[in-house]
């Protein structure tokens, strides 16, 4: 999540069911995420299902965590051109399942200057979590636009394109490219992509 900190795995189950994606994609997306210098060789996802259409409540936040989200949010009202301020907060947001808040952080991150395709992938994935489709899938072309071998950015692209815009070709498109990038990207449950893929296929 947070600028070249962040490699999330957007790992995703297709697996059996196209139903299936609305839960697995949250966690594939914050897995995908987690520290790009872990740099999983395939996409993976922690597990815990949310999405527009399958909130969960979020988590209690733990004191110290909240502690560091207040201290950030008064630094960054004291210096708000402090862009990485508002991306190590977005971070937590993100964390906290904030989407909403997270959202906020991270744009204000992007207006300050450019950011790295993972802050864009992360800000791609809170649109989705708030439910704006839309405009997850544009914030993952900008991370694409960026660099276009981004594997988290494809992964969750193509989940979006698929479960949430009912875009069969594009979530192909998506996902055919990452398997050129990463022919072993597997998604959360350990199911290659590629089998994902030929299912998707058969229809």
């Amino acid at each position: 999540m947070a600028e070249g900190a962040r490699t999330f795995g957007m790992g995703h189950l297709v697996g059996v069911a196209v139903a299936a994606l609305a839960v697995g994609f949250y966690l594939g997306s914050v897995f995908m995420q987690l520290r790009q210098d872990q740099a999983p060789a395939a996409p993976a996802a922690q597990a815990a299902p949310a999405g527009p259409a399958g909130k969960s409540a979020p988590p209690e936040i733990p004191p110290k965590v909240a502690e560091q989200i207040a201290s950030l949010e008064q630094a960054a009202l004291q210096r708000p051109g402090d862009q990485s301020l508002w991306i190590d907060l977005g971070n937590l947001y993100f964390d906290t399942q904030q989407p909403a808040k997270a959202v906020a952080a991270y744009e204000k991150a992007t207006v300050i200057g450019p950011v790295s395709p993972d802050v864009w992938t992360d800000l791609g994935i809170m649109h989705r979590e708030g439910g704006d489709a839309k405009k997850a899938v544009e914030c993952f072309d900008a991370a694409l636009k960026l660099d276009q071998r981004h594997e988290n950015a494809l992964y969750n692209k193509g989940v979006v394109l698929l479960h949430d815009l009912r875009d069969t070709r594009g979530a192909l498109a998506a996902w055919e490219s990452l398997l050129l990038i990463n022919p072993m990207a597997k998604n959360p449950e350990g199911k290659p992509l590629r089998d994902m893929v030929d299912q998707l296929r058969k229809g």
